[in-house]
């Protein structure tokens, strides 16, 4: 992780890219990584689901419906250069790159078996693909400290990173949202997945506001009681 963050630190994503895909492919070498047949649990494990049912489990149509409001493309143009925590099987890369032709696609990950089931064994081919596209550069780690590690300015911050806030509250804190608004530029916008629970929601809306974002909507995901914030930086 140190060599990653070297990497980070003088801006060589290329090259921090090329390390994280290695690492992710010796680990799975190493352990003869096998999981297919479990594919749904272990995604729905790290990622709580990304919008399908049950009944119709990985319905693209219908990830992607929820990946919508998650990416919230609608403030992005061409060149932009955009930020993601928890890379998860690609849906919101996959969303912003339907959208439009970013310059630079940074995704932070620190789950191995998801990266690799992204990379190699991913179910949905779309998303599989456009984490091969030149400018979605992949970083495996704990994003609190990659964070620390980044000396660049994004325009646009998708924070994606976990099913439920409450379980995983270092990335959900007020020191964590401070550190994703100095990489932001001046009135760039950030999305939060903030999870259904509603003390966890309000704790969210309430350390944005704290921190000086300006709060745009409160937007509910379909099918879902799970909500997104859509904040820029003011």
């Amino acid at each position: 992780m140190n060599n990653v963050c070297e990497l980070l630190r003088k801006g060589m994503y290329e090259e921090a890219d090329i390390l994280s895909r290695k690492i992710v492919r010796e680990y799975a070498n190493d352990n003869c990584i096998d999981i297919m047949d479990n594919i749904i649990n272990l995604v729905d494990n790290v990622t709580g689901g990304l919008g399908y049912t049950r009944e119709e489990p990985l319905d693209e149509s219908r990830m992607n419906y929820a990946g919508y409001y998650i990416a919230w493309p609608d403030v992005l143009s061409d060149n932009s250069k955009i930020l993601e925590i928890g890379t998860g099987l690609g849906r919101t890369a996959f969303i912003v790159h339907y959208t439009i032709k970013p310059h630079l696609y940074l995704t932070i990950d620190n789950s191995i078996k998801m990266l690799y089931i992204a990379l190699y064994r991913n179910p949905i081919e779309d998303y599989r693909r456009v984490l091969w596209e030149k400018d979605v550069k992949i970083v495996y780690g704990d994003a609190l400290y990659v964070l620390r590690c980044i000396n660049d300015t994004f325009d646009h911050v998708i924070h994606d990173g976990g099913p439920n806030p409450r379980k995983n509250r270092r990335i959900y804190s007020k020191y964590f949202f401070s550190l994703l608004k100095k990489l932001l530029r001046k009135n760039g916008s950030l999305s939060v997945f903030i999870g259904s629970y509603r003390v966890m929601q309000d704790f969210i809306y309430n350390t944005l506001i704290d921190l000086g974002f300006n709060v745009i909507e409160t937007v509910s995901l379909p099918f879902s009681k799970a909500r997104v914030i859509h904040a820029v930086k003011s």
